[in-house]
């Protein structure tokens, strides 16, 4: 069945297939379980590609008669997956989404783990003049309706009845008060808005209304809905009754966990994606310190530099001031991120600013030097009266003590990270923001808490549930994950230099694991080598994914862990090509060493590096000649 069919006739065979498809267990792909957060990479389609092959198959499981999971798993597996991230869509949003647009008739539905973001988004996206009318009350606090009312948006709630006809340029969005009724397609209005299990979805009835800008938006600052969310909804499409409720648990379970590991702690939030914490946090630092400079790296994590780059600055609050991490100046020596933060700091004048920093740095796992860039804050803060918090991503190193060392004593210090990865082990998207006991920390988390309610973009109670899990007995896993990681960086230290050649390595030292950044991920530099790919790392990816499809996947994710009896996969990437993919293509290029782009490796605990570096051996006989040393 093409896409191209009318939505009722869509409509009639999702009818007929959710059934088959979601109450056999063992039906569903690998990655489309509701725990899945990271994906295979050569596997990405656009939506309409997997709406495409998906109503193909579906129709041939109709045709068929197709009745065994196995068989069922394998046609749902051709479909490949939609998009790039969990955020932007999964393949059980997306069927939740493709299901809404054929019972509603609407061109596109875009689904969210929030029940606010589908409106506010609109509003955010700037179209236009908005007008919002709500069936019922919105539930967004009086500080958020009247910031909406500033900037031009109109809010009628309590609405009844036929909308009144707008100015053309006016874009009208209508909130129902509950979930879908055939009734909503009636109004008119340029996009409608109901709700869904844990979340929301939003229909655009109109060209005017970008539906790109509005997933880029929902991906940076929120997420779509969750794939357990999508699960409920299509259950109930398919008239299936509910599964057993998952494990669920509440923030304070969490928050005797993280002070257990940080006893520092006093306040932590939990959000939906390691985003929308971002975003929660660094609006809360414009809202308090008003319109302010951010400092960031400019080859950090891809999502980071376009939230701080491109979308918040929007607001008119927050002013980017991207920097290299690591480069060399005229004379040869190297000049680092708090280099030049402390070179730039002159230039401010006595205005706000802010800092944002990874810990260590992504892709290249560098350590700051915090006494050194603190003595400069406290320097202007002497001068000019004014404190310059300090954002610490620590994704990478999860159990980095922040907070007990010296340096952090009395400064506004917050760790903001994603806690999809260590911290759930990769079973559930999470964002998790915390601080100490200095006062203007604590004021930011609470405006960030305000924020985080009025966006609906708290953590779900499955999702800290997942928490629960990857933080018992994190520290113990980390350093035997950590171990092998620095097990891995020397077999492919040795591999490299009995060939002759020697490789730019990246990776945490014992002594650093010491001092609290135990990580299982490790960068490196190729030796360059002739190629017919694109750059050497993706021949070097495609080669492991081809000799090694038990022990290798191209996921952008980390921390993974497959579970009782499942297989721990081995992560292998370019970052260029997907957590760096927003970067520019200079500052990528700018990244390069002797042509070739940095790799990144990603080690679980159960990995069988034996057989791993067997296959990576195969590669370098491949591009550098057999071994000349043992």
């Amino acid at each position: 069945m093409s896409t191209s069919t009318t939505p009722s006739q869509r409509l009639a065979v999702l009818r007929r297939v959710l059934p088959r498809i979601l109450d056999s267990k063992g039906s569903l792909p690998e990655d489309w379980d509701v725990q899945a957060t990271t994906y295979d990479l050569t596997r990405f389609h656009s939506e309409a590609v997997f709406a495409e092959r998906f109503y193909a198959v579906a129709s041939q499981i109709l045709a068929d008669d197709t009745a065994t999971p196995e068989r069922v798993r394998a046609l749902l597996a051709t479909c490949g997956l939609p998009y790039d991230y969990a955020r932007l869509g999964q393949p059980l949003s997306t069927l939740y989404e493709m299901f809404v647009e054929a019972e509603s008739g609407a061109p596109h539905a875009i689904s969210f783990a929030s029940r606010t973001k589908p409106y506010l988004t609109i509003v955010d996206a700037a179209f236009g003049p908005t007008r919002i009318y709500a069936e019922g009350t919105l539930p967004l606090s009086e500080v958020e309706k009247a910031r909406l009312r500033e900037g031009g948006t109109e809010i009628h709630e309590g609405h009844r009845g036929a909308l009144p006809e707008a100015p053309a340029d006016v874009v009208t969005v209508y909130v129902a008060a509950g979930g879908f009724s055939p009734e909503l397609m009636a109004l008119t209005a340029d996009a409608v808005c109901f709700t869904a299990f844990e979340g929301g979805t939003l229909l655009v009835r109109s060209p005017r209304i970008d539906v790109n800008a509005i997933r880029v938006l929902r991906k940076r600052t929120a997420g779509a809905l969750l794939a357990s969310s999508a699960l409920v909804e299509l259950r109930r499409a398919a008239g299936l009754p509910p599964l057993p409720e998952a494990a669920t648990t509440v923030p304070e379970a969490c928050d005797a966990l993280l002070r257990g590991l940080f006893p520092e702690m006093r306040d932590a939030m939990y959000l939906c994606t390691g985003l929308a914490a971002e975003a929660a946090v660094f609006e809360a630092v414009a809202e308090e310190l008003g319109a302010v400079t951010f400092f960031y790296a400019q080859n950090g994590y891809g999502g980071t530099g376009q939230l701080l780059g491109d979308i918040l600055p929007r607001g008119g609050r927050i002013r980017p001031a991207p920097l290299p991490v690591l480069e060399r100046d005229a004379n040869g020596d190297t000049v680092t991120l708090v280099d030049r933060v402390v070179r730039a700091l002159p230039s401010l004048g006595g205005a706000p600013a802010c800092l944002f920093l990874e810990m260590p740095t992504n892709p290249e796992l560098q350590l700051h030097d915090f006494p050194k860039l603190l003595a400069a804050l406290r320097d202007y803060r002497e001068r000019h009266g004014v404190t310059i918090p300090v954002l610490v991503d620590t994704t990478l190193a999860p159990l980095y003590p922040l907070f007990a060392q010296p340096f952090a004593k009395d400064w506004p210090f917050l760790c903001v990270k994603s806690g999809s990865k260590y911290f759930t082990r990769g079973k559930a998207t999470l964002g998790v923001a915390f601080a100490a006991e200095e006062p203007l920390a604590r004021s930011i988390m609470k405006r960030a808490r305000r924020y985080a309610e009025d966006m609906d973009t708290l953590a779900r109670p499955s999702q800290l549930a997942a928490a629960v899990g990857g933080l018992t007995g994190l520290r113990p896993r980390l350093a035997r994950v950590a171990a092998k990681t620095l097990d891995l960086a020397g077999r492919i230290e040795r591999a490299i230099a009995a060939r002759g050649k020697s490789v730019t390595l990246y990776h945490v030292s014992e002594a650093d694991m010491a001092q609290g950044l135990a990580s299982g991920l490790l960068s490196f530099y190729l030796p360059p080598a002739p190629t017919t790919a694109p750059d050497l790392v993706d021949e070097l990816v495609d080669y492991l994914l081809e000799h090694a499809p038990t022990l290798v996947k191209s996921r952008v994710s980390y921390g993974q862990y497959g579970g009782e009896n499942l297989p721990d996969y081995v992560y292998v990437i370019n970052p260029q090509e997907s957590t760096q993919g927003s970067l520019s293509a200079e500052t990528k290029a700018a990244q390069k060493k002797d042509n070739v782009q940095i790799c990144r490796i990603s080690v679980s605990e159960g990995a069988d590096l034996d057989a791993l570096l067997r296959v990576m051996e195969g590669f370098f006989d491949l591009k550098y000649g057999p071994r000349s040393l043992p």
